[in-house]
């Protein structure tokens, strides 16, 4: 892997973490329930001290983060094994991402149940559709280390 490589696929990962965001936060205006991500992550990862809640930016940077490590470990590792057209392999890979965040993420660190159940009863179709999106945009767009 080379440093043009790290930096197209790094860059790919914040576009779709973007519209990730942005899909969450305007979920409503699609008939969905809004997800505000940032400030989720914010207050489970650094909580309310007695200054008072933590700055919403640092909710946007570690979903950033992930958002690039996720696209990295994509193009380095699960893309090569997927089947299909390119946009096709990030739609199974968000697929995955989906399944593991709904079994082990939501309902063991946010302690909302499996699938999110004990928030919203149609939190996880928003969900589902944030993580399809980024798959898409990330198969798009991203290149694929060869095996």
């Amino acid at each position: 892997m080379n440093l043009e490589f790290f930096v197209h696929v790094s860059l790919v990962g914040i576009l779709a973490t973007y519209m990730l965001i942005v899909s969450a936060l305007w979920a409503d205006r699609y008939g969905l329930p809004r997800i505000d991500l940032p400030r989720g992550m914010t207050q489970l990862t650094f909580g309310d001290s007695f200054e008072g809640p933590a700055p919403y930016g640092w909710g946007i940077f570690i979903i950033m983060m992930n958002g690039i490590a996720f696209a990295l470990l994509y193009a380095t590792v699960f893309a090569q094994y997927l089947p299909g057209e390119p946009y096709i392999k990030g739609i199974i890979y968000a697929v995955i991402l989906y399944f593991g965040a709904m079994f082990i993420f939501v309902p063991f660190f946010l302690k909302d149940g499996f699938f999110g159940l004990k928030g919203h009863k149609l939190g996880w179709i928003t969900s589902l559709v944030l993580h399809l999106w980024y798959g898409l945009i990330l198969g798009w767009l991203s290149p694929i280390l060869p095996a």
